[in-house]
């Protein structure tokens, strides 16, 4: 196992920290952030490929009083950045060959790409023995049990509960992941109601809107997309042009 780690400074007012650190030639993205003094909370998150892998969260409200509030946060900072970057190398050595769940999640979506549903459920059901309460996890489950299993009502529901799972465990941020929950959800209530299906992409594409499986699912439905600018009709030549562009940047 190799790392190489730098912390380097993200911003200054509130301060953050970000690092890259390598680990059997993974590359994972440690982020430290502070919450700001409403919540009194720092956040470090441990990223691969943009989801979320580990995460630490502590309280600094017991600084507020001291006349070098702002040293003190920083050097926090710095100490939670580095203990998370240390803990989660020396998991990862404990682990061996033992899968962490970013690993699984890719394997998932792998599967799912190459239209190999029923693996790719087995492999979940494999990853929730071991991370039964990880809300990535379960969205993916909710929609394949569906999908598969012909279990709909059960799946809307996990796919739901992974949500609020999302959101309880990720109070600042949680918006980044939604377009996959949303549409794990959607697909989920495909067997359901078409109609409901297509209003959860919709929901999605609200946080990502040029995002292309949502946008396929869609396309598969026959709905028309939400006008570019919504205030403008769909046939405004402005909204127009920039569907084009859009949909020449979909087809590419």
């Amino acid at each position: 196992m190799s790392s190489e780690s730098r912390i380097n400074i993200i911003s200054k007012l509130p301060p953050g920290f970000s690092s890259n650190i390598n680990v059997n030639n993974t590359t994972y993205h440690v982020q430290t952030e502070d919450m700001g003094v409403k919540t009194s909370r720092i956040v470090t998150r441990v990223y691969l490929k943009g989801e979320i892998v580990s995460s630490k969260t502590s309280n600094y409200s017991h600084l507020g009083r001291l006349d070098d509030f702002e040293v003190k946060l920083v050097e926090l900072m710095k100490k939670q950045h580095k203990t998370v970057i240390e803990r989660f190398m020396l998991e990862l050595s404990g682990h061996g060959k033992e899968k962490i769940r970013s690993d699984y999640v890719e394997k998932v979506k792998k599967l799912s790409r190459l239209g190999k549903a029923k693996s790719a459920l087995a492999m979940l059901k494999t990853a929730l023995d071991q991370f039964p309460e990880d809300p990535f996890l379960l969205s993916y489950y909710g929609h394949l049990i569906s999908a598969v299993e012909n279990r709909p009502y059960e799946g809307v529901k996990i796919c739901r509960d992974a949500i609020i799972r999302l959101d309880n465990s990720m109070p600042f941020g949680s918006e980044f992941f939604y377009p996959v929950f949303y549409l794990n959800l959607g697909r989920a209530y495909l067997k359901i109601n078409k109609e409901e299906a297509a209003s959860t992409f919709r929901a999605g594409l609200k946080s990502d809107p040029n995002n292309r499986d949502l946008l396929w699912e869609l396309k598969k439905l026959g709905t028309r997309r939400t006008p570019v600018v919504p205030f403008l009709h769909r046939d405004n030549p402005i909204n127009k042009y920039i569907g084009l562009l859009l949909s020449k940047t979909f087809r590419a």
